[in-house]
């Protein structure tokens, strides 16, 4: 049975958070308050903090070795974690199972858990969920409330230590065994990276604030000086990068591992991969020589090694280049969406679709498909359908001219185009790991054919891969010296000057903790720092909040890439049929039927004007100019006869 103070706990979370329940400062006030009500209790705990640390600190000081916080909370948090969780949460202690703690570099410890939960619990979090479902990007509410719980527990443990350190839940996914579930997930502790972050923030604020007018030039001076700060960083660190290489890729390795897929890694390894296309080296030549050749494989177990990496290459590639335009104004969302709609539309061919290898799962499409053209009352979708929606989307260009956006989105697909967006990322990864395993299962088929060879696993491929990556940035970054490597380059004293190259490689580690494209680094950390960004330029220029990721937008990123959260999405195949297909397919027969007369302009551009004009809201009429525009430009699809 759930204890009374868990229900209370989740009561406050009923009443504070149905509207947005990853408001990170509006949980941060929560706990706060759920800690400071039991006072005594919690300035025990910090007591206890801090006398173990005391007591560690005491035994440092005659060690020949330093130690770090890292070997403290190897040996002490566990035991914090569970009394934390049980006398300030209503946690069950027993249900906390510590699977294994790994301490791989002096100042980082990866600890990885399962809770399992109690069929009360779930009941309780589930009824949450459902509540506020909208706000949860298919996450259950208990994997966000335990991100933030690991967020405060390391926060407590800094501030009272005094060190350096940042604790997060780094990824979890809830698992099922014989019917029980539980949560499994990964702790990370590691150094706190303000330095680097905030003059990060200086060099893209830089760039970013060209732009506007009334920016005194003292405050660009502060701005450069940050940047050359984080060259220098970049430098110093550049010659310790070999010994923290290797326990960055077995940190991605721990994490794909326990996600089980290869999203982790994806940007990841097109950031490497384009850098090597930079260089006079070939990849292909780089990891056959540098690594395959240190193992005793067959030819044919290489060659399939080969093939999923290049797989994997072409994937990163395609998704990065998507990623890379998922900016957060809606014109660059609508942009996002175009170039979608182009790459897999613009053949305007069902049969590209179907049997083409432009979608990861062609079965899988093939299926939903005849389901609903075995189902629907509204006519079939055929070769005519794709080719209208290929020309359709042609013409709904001109809604970059529109302020608002959205209003055609809700109209046509019920959903704002950034929703439309995010829920294609999802179903796009949950397609890619699919086809990922099902890669695996067919070169394994293949190496079947000869008893010597050993099947691969999931793991195994992440390990292989993650080895390679490491061989590609050894062998094109790494060198005694950075004049030495910027010879690796096409382009040594341009961008791949040794400063760059310092840059680059210190940015594989902000991977750890931004691991999606870096293309939209910049705009990520101006969205993180925007209060402080805001604070110091009010005397000159208000920056619009187009140029910023909202809350739920940075959320998304959070959940997409670190809390699994796809397995209940669609698949892309579904996805595209469901969400895209279908909406445009109504959307232009329902115009056509309303016509009478497809030769006259004006009855369709009325018709349509109609169409995407009723019930719209009073406060959005001001717009109504820009889309009767829009219709215009729209009706020229539906004209046989000009």
């Amino acid at each position: 049975m759930v204890s009374k103070e868990l229900s209370d706990i989740l009561g406050i979370f009923r009443e504070r958070f149905s509207d947005e329940i990853f408001n990170a400062k509006m949980h941060k006030l929560v706990y706060l308050n759920l800690l400071k009500n039991k006072e005594e209790k919690f300035e025990e705990f910090k007591d206890l903090i801090r006398n173990k640390w005391l007591k560690f600190k005491s035994k440092n000081e005659r060690r020949t070795i330093e130690k770090t916080y890292a070997p403290f909370l190897y040996s002490n948090f566990h035991e914090l974690f569970q009394q934390y969780l049980q006398d300030f949460f209503a946690f069950n202690a027993d249900a906390l199972e510590l699977v294994i703690k790994e301490q791989i570099s002096k100042k980082t410890l990866l600890i990885e858990y399962n809770y399992h939960l109690a069929p009360e619990e779930i009941k309780e979090y589930n009824e949450l969920s459902k509540k506020i479902k909208g706000n949860l990007y298919g996450l259950l509410f208990f994997t966000g409330y335990l991100f933030f719980l690991v967020g405060m527990i390391g926060r407590l443990i800094r501030e009272t230590i005094k060190e350096d350190l940042h604790i997060t839940l780094d990824c979890a996914v809830i698992k099922e065994d014989n019917g029980n579930k539980y949560v499994n997930f990964l702790i990370l502790v590691r150094n706190v990276r303000k330095e680097i972050f905030d003059n990060y923030f200086y060099m893209t604020s830089f760039y970013f604030l060209k732009q506007f007018k009334g920016i005194p030039d003292d405050y660009y001076e502060k701005l450069l000086r940050g940047r050359e700060k984080l060259y220098q960083l970049a430098l110093e660190q550049y010659p310790s990068t070999k010994e923290r290489l290797g326990c960055l890729l077995f940190y991605f390795y721990r994490k794909c591992k326990l996600l089980e897929n290869f999203c982790p890694l994806l940007d990841f390894l097109n950031f490497v991969c384009s850098r090597v296309e930079d260089s006079i080296y070939s990849k292909i030549d780089i990891i056959n020589k540098e690594f395959l050749a240190n193992f005793d494989y067959p030819v044919e177990k290489k060659n399939s090694l080969i093939r999923i990496f290049d797989f994997l290459d072409k994937i990163s590639t395609l998704y990065s280049t998507f990623q890379a335009n998922n900016l957060p104004s809606q014109k660059s969302q609508f942009n996002l969406f175009l170039l979608i709609m182009k790459y897999y539309f613009g053949s305007g061919s069902l049969e590209t679709l179907e049997v083409g290898n432009i979608l990861l799962l062609p079965d899988k499409f093939k299926k939903t498909l005849n389901q609903h053209n075995k189902s629907t009352k509204n006519g079939a979708i055929g070769s005519n359908t794709i080719k209208d929606i290929s020309k359709l989307i042609n013409y709904l260009s001109v809604l970059s001219n529109l302020d608002d956006i959205d209003l055609f989105f809700k109209k046509i697909f019920n959903k704002r185009i950034s929703q439309l967006n995010y829920r294609f990322f999802r179903s796009f990864l949950k397609s890619f790991n699919t086809r990922f395993s099902n890669l695996i299962d067919e070169e394994n088929k293949k190496l079947s054919e000869n008893p010597k060879n050993e099947p691969f696993t999931f793991n195994i491929i992440v390990d292989h891969v993650s080895r390679m990556l490491y061989v590609l940035v050894d062998k094109i970054f790494l060198r005694e010296n950075l004049k030495d490597a910027s010879k690796n380059f096409i382009d040594p004293r341009g961008r791949y000057v040794g400063k760059n190259i310092a840059l680059r490689v210190l940015e594989l580690f902000i991977f750890q903790e931004i691991n999606f494209s870096d293309d939209i680094w910049p705009e990520y950390l101006l969205s993180i720092y925007r209060d402080k960004l805001n604070e110091e330029i009010k005397n000159y220029v208000n920056i619009p909040e187009k140029y910023f990721y909202s809350d739920k937008d940075l959320t998304k990123f959070l959940t997409m890439y670190n809390l699994q959260t796809f397995s209940t999405a669609q698949f892309f195949e579904e996805w595209i049929i469901n969400e895209i297909i279908i909406p445009l397919n109504n959307f232009i027969q329902n115009i056509r039927g309303a016509i009478k007369n497809k030769s006259n302009s004006k009855e369709i551009y009325k018709t349509i004007n109609e169409y995407l004009m009723k019930d719209l809201r009073p406060q959005d009429k001001k717009i109504s100019k820009e889309l009767k525009f829009a219709c215009d430009r729209i009706a020229q699809f539906w004209i046989v006869d000009k």
